[in-house]
């Protein structure tokens, strides 16, 4: 780790990648899709892995990327971070956290309904007896219980009233200002 050609790599990768991954997200407005462009290559090379030189190029592209992967978070994340202060900026911080506590609480009931649907398939259970880790697995499954499933639905549902109720203040707020420059317009 003190090797001072692996903090040169790894700074080099992390600069080349922070500007790609930027420009990925800047252009497709998705992680998620930048990710799969990123993959992308893996899949492909797969097909042509009897090619002579495929096998070191692909391992040098997984060298790339996993050195460049702090600036591959940072690129994605600043791009990101424009995106969200000037969201930010017209939107209130009381619909902004309702809409955040509605995704968390939604990626939460996922993992809920995902565990009942997924792991508690008798198949799926015996498989993980045989797969290294996989009574660590279901133990981390096994918390997602139906009182956080329920406590989930109760921020949604408050989520979706504090919605509710930014877009009433926002209207009434709309409704005043109009009517104040048809008192100045009248005067």
């Amino acid at each position: 780790m003190g090797d001072p050609g692996f903090v040169f790599l790894l700074l080099n990768a992390s600069v080349v990648w922070a500007v790609v991954a930027g420009l990925l997200t800047w252009v497709m407005r998705s992680k998620l899709f930048v990710l799969v462009v990123m993959i992308a290559p893996y899949i492909i090379g797969s097909a042509f892995r009897e090619t002579p030189g495929m096998q070191g190029l692909m391992g040098m592209y997984s060298t790339s990327l996993i050195y460049g992967a702090p600036g591959i978070i940072f690129g994605m994340l600043y791009a990101d971070y424009q995106r969200v202060k000037q969201y930010l900026a017209r939107t209130s911080k009381l619909a902004f956290l309702a809409r955040g506590g509605i995704a968390l609480s939604s990626v939460y009931l996922l993992g809920y309904f995902g565990q009942k649907i997924l792991f508690e398939n008798p198949a799926v259970k015996f498989f993980l007896g045989f797969i290294d880790g996989g009574a660590r697995a279901q133990e981390l499954i096994s918390q997602v219980d139906q009182s956080g499933a329920m406590t989930s639905a109760v921020v949604i549902a408050g989520g979706f009233g504090l919605l509710g109720v930014t877009r009433f203040i926002e209207h009434r707020a709309a409704l005043k200002e109009v009517e104040s420059k048809k008192q100045l317009e009248t005067l």
